[in-house]
């Protein structure tokens, strides 16, 4: 009888250990990232530093270049994402739902370079508007139709009255290939961010437009870089959601305190590029990133303002907008340590 109390006993242990154990591991979440780029560091310090593994989410980071990164989650195979929430709302217009959780940036930073030939024959063009007012007939690379930089083209267009789509001569290329194609003439310019940009400036060409300089300060606030999840799941799994904005807060912290160790962090995942290059783009990056993650209404709200043209209802965007946002994630994630 003693030995079958022990040998109950024994096993009720075991039990509760195995279930203590498989309490402790950490939940699992998938993020895809449309690009490599600085504009997404808090994601790869929070993956590298191993923030998302102490808020106890194990987290598979992998990359799917452009639309291909949201439609990832719009078909299931992935939890999370970080992007534009113009390109969002673009989705959710088609009735492809999503939920932003926390605004990662809010100032636009996408920028204009020509190419040296072109910037001198445009030379007595002095203000952003008449910078942007003699872009008319010039050749353009942006990374994608209806994409972030395609966009910020047809704002700025629009502030000097023109029509990027009408106006401009637009050819679609992958960001490291623009550099390639200013240089051989095959374009007079393109539309991206650094260290695209900056690098094509430290190579000869001119910085024409930038939002960095604050040359369109009005386009801002707006979603710039959001993380957003795939419908669904921050209901099923709450908890997963909450972890990751703990994360990426510690990650937005370490960028805005301590800049030397983020950039140590980053200098590791970008051991390709030159590293005066890196610390440019990391300090252009840092200047326009928020110490903690932010919350998104006022953001959505005027980038339907100004990002979307008179041809949309603005109306019905803001509406949508409503639906596919959550500052309840911002809110209840944890402060910073």
């Amino acid at each position: 009888m003693l030995s079958t109390r022990l040998k109950n006993t024994a096993i009720v242990a075991l039990m509760a250990l195995a279930a203590a154990t498989a309490t402790a591991q950490p939940a699992k979440a998938k993020l895809v990232l449309p690009a490599v780029s600085i504009l997404f560091a808090p994601v790869y310090i929070a993956e590298d530093a191993g923030y998302f593994k102490s808020a106890g989410v194990e987290v598979e980071l992998s990359q799917l270049a452009g639309p291909a990164a949201l439609n990832a989650l719009i078909g299931g195979s992935s939890d999370f994402t970080t992007i534009a929430g113009l390109i969002q709302l673009r989705a959710a217009q088609r009735g492809q739902k999503t939920l932003a959780i926390a605004g990662l940036q809010e100032n636009a930073t996408t920028e204009i370079v020509l190419s040296t030939a072109t910037a001198e024959r445009l030379s007595t063009a002095k203000t952003p508007i008449d910078r942007t007012r003699v872009l008319k007939g010039l050749t353009l690379a942006v990374d994608a139709a209806n994409g972030l930089p395609h966009a910020y083209l047809r704002y700025v267009a629009r502030q000097a009255g023109l029509d990027a789509d009408r106006d401009i001569r637009l050819v679609f290329i992958a960001p490291p290939g623009m550099g390639a194609a200013l240089q051989n003439k095959e374009v007079d310019g393109f539309v991206f961010s650094s260290p695209f940009t900056l690098d094509a400036v430290r190579r000869g060409a001119a910085l024409w437009i930038s939002g960095p300089r604050r040359d369109f300060p009005d386009v801002n606030p707006t979603t710039y870089n959001v993380l957003v999840a795939r419908d669904g799941f921050c209901t099923s799994a709450p908890d997963i959601c909450k972890n990751m904005l703990s994360a990426l807060n510690k990650s937005l912290a370490l960028i805005a305190n301590e800049p030397q160790k983020a950039l140590a962090l980053l200098t590791k995942r970008f051991d390709k590029m030159d590293p005066e290059l890196l610390k440019q783009a990391f300090e252009s990056f840092r200047r326009n990133t928020p110490a903690r993650v932010m919350p998104m209404g006022k953001a959505f709200d005027h980038t339907v303002d100004v990002m979307f043209g008179p041809q949309d209802d603005k109306v019905a965007l803001k509406a949508i907008a409503k639906t596919i946002h959550t500052d309840e994630f911002v809110r209840s994630a944890k402060q910073v340590d």
